[in-house]
């Protein structure tokens, strides 16, 4: 089924108006199914790649979606209040965001707190880690599950379980292979035993310190980059199967083949020493085109849309609380 379009105006970037992937909010009301609800509470500095790359997939599957794109209050605020900014065009946020108090009264079947370009210390040390931790206590009692990207992972690990992120002395930058160590909730069906995926972080949590809490299952684990995939599960209708309460994602499934080629002719463009992307380059020269050998690994995002479908109420209303 498609994406829903909440906004009369035509998006610039989702799969939208025109095409079988996406549907007028005017139609989808006449069909009798309800949309899953989800909301994006999208800190990255150029929303529109984001929004790009997580409906694409979000969008894969025959169910209905409609997708709430929101960020925090504070940079709502200063872009009505005329803020220049220099990676979204201040029109698009004017006209597809809500700060998070706009929709703060809503249920959401699913959650998404993507990541930041957050450089301090530790998570907690941010500007926006304040908004961040309101939005996350919020998400225990109006959202069923909750899915964490990159800093938004890790803000989340911190919050919930207080583990730490720690920064390290050079970015963790590459394209890493990864291994399926274990997967009680069916996440990552149909994922080979062995997958690379894209990695792009300066801070990362500790893998003991992830083992210490028992409600955190490792489910996708690198020997360079560590643990980068990560379940909250939590029993579900009686106890009948597993649920992924909250999913937290350090790497990047959903990144295009050039994502980590652009982000480092970026960086090096400031810095001539800036080192490759590992594994990315073929021959580790950055003038040959990478294949991408991990675009069937976005597919978590679309089993965890038909998670959201099995387990959440026809009446968003009843989103509990706690499992």
């Amino acid at each position: 089924m498609p994406v829903i379009i909440n906004s009369e105006a035509i998006h610039p970037f989702l799969p939208s108006l025109g095409t079988p992937l996406a549907i007028e909010s005017a139609r989808a009301e006449h069909q009798d199914i309800r949309p899953l609800e989800i909301a994006i509470i999208n800190l990255m500095a150029d929303k529109q790649t984001t929004e790009r790359q997580l409906a694409l997939w979000l969008g894969n599957t025959m169910l209905q979606v409609r997708l709430t794109f929101a960020t925090t209050d504070t940079y709502v605020r200063d872009v009505h209040a005329g803020r220049e900014t220099k990676n979204t065009p201040a029109e698009h946020i004017r006209k597809f965001y809500s700060g998070w108090s706009e929709i703060k009264e809503k249920k959401f079947d699913g959650l998404i707190v993507t990541g930041v370009n957050a450089l301090k210390e530790r998570v907690s040390d941010e500007d926006i880690w304040p908004e961040v931790q309101t939005i996350l206590r919020w998400s225990d009692s109006n959202v069923l599950s909750s899915l964490f990207l990159c800093w938004g992972a890790k803000a989340a690990l911190k919050h919930f379980h207080d583990v730490e992120s720690f920064k390290a002395q050079r970015k963790l930058f590459g394209l890493f292979e990864h291994r399926l160590v274990s997967d009680k909730t069916g996440l990552l069906f149909g994922f080979p035993d062995v997958f690379p995926v894209p990695v792009s972080r300066w801070k990362s949590p500790r893998r003991d310190d992830i083992l210490e809490h028992k409600e955190l299952e490792i489910v996708a684990d690198s020997e360079e980059s560590g643990p980068n995939i990560i379940v909250e599960s939590a029993p579900y209708d009686r106890g009948r199967f597993l649920f992924p309460r909250r999913v937290y994602i350090l790497n990047h499934p959903e990144y295009d083949t050039e994502t980590l080629g652009v982000e480092y002719k970026r960086d090096s463009a400031r810095d001539p020493a800036w080192p490759l992307p590992l594994h990315y380059f073929p021959g580790n020269d950055p003038a040959r085109t990478p294949p991408n050998t991990w675009r069937h690994t976005a597919h978590i995002y679309t089993n965890w849309t038909k998670a959201l479908y099995e387990a959440t109420p026809y009446n968003i209303d009843d989103i509990p609380r706690t499992f």
